[in-house]
């Protein structure tokens, strides 16, 4: 019971109400209801009592809704049956009309009704009450009222209560609670509530719904539910009013927060490791990539084994449990552990394969690789340059598995550019270790191409994030070419777009969905694949007929001559096209 500030005696008389009966015919005594409305006058709060169908008044609340906490009163015999409880409660104002926390506490709660009362000057004044039905198999609220306080005194309760629960068994198959796939969540952070968007473009991309947003901005963070108590009561009425099964935290929590908070707030709660996890494991497709995601989430989940209580439950789905690894959310840090091992041996032997095929193709084509942050459009544009059909979507972590695909320059050149996995703020480190293997593409490129939404406000912000992680990775100084894609969406603003940048002959405007501009962007691309050209002289045996020829194909034959041994060629040709002729070289320029 909330008793701040409230008088003793008030309190001792709220409480001598407990293990009172009531005539169960009545939905309340006029003497009871008299003594609540007294102390809604004294106190100007609101006064609720929790009666069951005995007519026992099993519980007595002071405190508005917004302070109050409901407990999870029940008597219920089954999960498909109402809880026996109902709630009849005070509204200061003097109007007894329910509030949507009212009516989310009807259905959070299952009570078999909640009743409004309005007081004016510590005298009821009029009442409200609503009760569920099924309707469509879903629940609706069925709201009564006004009432005076004459004839709601005559409703008999034990009626009106027998007609509600027996129109639930009835419908067994009706339901509240919302599907895994469409999960409610409240968000919190700790800084500015608009710093949230990115959270709920996660959250939406995992199949989950936000209602509602919480921040709080301050200079230290509690250990033990990383926000302050006072944000917390706040956080549970909101969970309460806007009927959240999911509370995601934009930073990540311990294993000890997740236990507390879940404790204190009643539902499942995640933090934004877990939401990017959870993407992942939903994108994942390849072999290697549900490998990488098991180990990450292993990783992750490690620590934390002290705090899943809901709590190493979780098997049971929802976002934030999915993935190959979901199977193994139960068992003992031992048995975690030796599945750690065996996946870092698969990973590392992927890791092995990849080398060898990246190996065989550093000797015979440039390398471009694409890098940006996550729904920068990386997918589409790989499409539009190798007129191939990579997946896309407009979401985050469309793209999870690398994709490589060979493309022909205007000079007849080939090259190979390949799709890598976006980046994102506060990427988890486990997953980073995990798609090492996946990740090190970038520093094995020629040429990386940074895509960028133009079209996004925090442009720079994203940038900074992609080159923080390119250098992280060890590849910030590769050469690179700034792509402002997306430009179709809204004209550029913004530093990036600067005269001075304008000329720069690492930067293009482009829009890969309408196919704007990729002409120049293949001219730079070209111009790196050729600016290492040096004219080389060479001697080729006759026994390497395909070596003359692929000299041919791809470099600049200037002079050739038959000679005694082999022919002999002058010519301009890349690093690449020349190793593959390194031992026949006679001079170069």
């Amino acid at each position: 019971m909330a008793e701040y500030g409230v008088k003793k005696t008030i309190i001792k008389r709220l409480d001598s109400l407990k293990g009172e009966i009531i005539d169960n015919t009545l939905i309340v005594s006029s003497e009871v209801l008299n003594t609540i409305c007294y102390i809604t006058g004294e106190t100007n709060r609101e006064v609720a009592l929790f009666i069951n169908r005995k007519g026992e008044i099993i519980d007595t609340v002071i405190g508005d809704y917004s302070t109050a906490e409901l407990s999870q009163y029940t008597e219920r015999r089954s999960e498909d049956s109402l809880s026996g409880i109902r709630c009849i409660h005070t509204h200061p104002n003097g109007i007894g009309m329910l509030s949507d926390m009212d009516t989310s506490a009807l259905k959070a709660l299952k009570l078999d009704l909640i009743v409004g009362i309005g007081v004016k000057h510590g005298i009821p004044n009029d009442a409200h009450f609503a009760y569920l039905a099924s309707k469509n198999s879903n629940y609706s609220i069925i709201s009564k009222g006004p009432y005076s306080i004459e004839d709601f005194l005559n409703i008999n309760a034990q009626d009106l209560i027998n007609n509600i629960e027996e129109d639930f068994k009835d419908n067994r198959d009706a339901t509240y609670n919302l599907s895994q796939d469409n999960e409610r969540a409240i968000l919190v952070g700790i800084s500015r509530i608009d710093e949230l968007d990115e959270l709920s473009e996660l959250l939406n991309t995992a199949g989950g719904i936000e209602v509602g947003r919480i921040a709080q901005s301050r200079p230290s963070i509690d250990n033990a539910y990383l926000i302050g108590k006072g944000k917390l009561r706040e956080l549970k009425m909101e969970v309460q009013k806007k009927e959240a099964n999911l509370v995601v935290f934009d930073e990540e929590l311990s294993g000890a927060q997740i236990r507390n908070l879940e404790r204190e707030i009643g539902v499942r709660v995640i933090d934004r490791t877990q939401l990017i996890l959870d993407i992942f494991a939903k994108r994942a497709s390849s072999k290697e990539g549900k490998l990488q995601v098991e180990l990450a989430q292993l990783k992750y989940l490690m620590p934390r084994l002290i705090g899943f209580g809901v709590e190493m439950s979780r098997t049971g789905g929802g976002i934030g449990t999915r993935g190959p690894g979901e199977k193994k959310l139960e068992i003992d840090r031992r048995r975690i552990r030796e599945r750690v091992r065996e996946l870092e041996k698969d990973v590392e032997e992927i890791k092995k394969h990849r080398d060898l095929i990246r190996l065989n193709r550093s000797h015979n084509t440039f390398q471009v690789c694409l890098v940006g942050y996550t729904n920068a459009g990386k997918s589409t544009l790989l499409n539009a340059l190798s007129d191939s059909q990579v997946y896309v979507e407009d979401k985050l972590f469309a793209t999870l598995d690398p994709t490589v695909r060979k493309v022909t320059l205007k000079s007849g050149q080939e090259i190979v550019i390949s799709d890598t996995v976006g980046f994102i703020n506060k990427l988890p480190h486990d997953l980073v270790v995990a798609f090492k293997s996946t990740l090190e593409e970038v520093t094995y490129a020629d040429l990386l191409i940074h895509v960028v939404d133009g079209s996004n406000p925090n442009y720079e912000e994203q940038i900074d994030v992609v080159n923080k992680v390119l250098s992280d990775l060890g590849a910030d100084g590769k050469p690179t070419i700034l792509a402002v894609n997306k430009i179709d969406r809204s004209m550029p603003v913004g530093s990036i777009y600067s005269p001075e940048l304008r000329t720069s002959p690492d930067l293009v405007f482009i829009s890969a969905k309408n196919n704007l501009n990729l002409d120049m962007l293949l001219e730079k691309i070209e111009y790196y694949v050729n600016i290492n050209k040096r004219v080389y002289e060479l001697l080729i045996p006759y026994a390497e007929g395909s070596l003359l020829a692929y000299l041919h194909e791809n470099g600049k034959v200037l002079e050739e001559e038959y000679r005694e041994t082999g022919v002999y060629i002058k010519g301009e040709f890349d690093s690449i096209v020349v190793n593959k002729a390194k031992y026949h070289i006679l001079q170069q320029e």
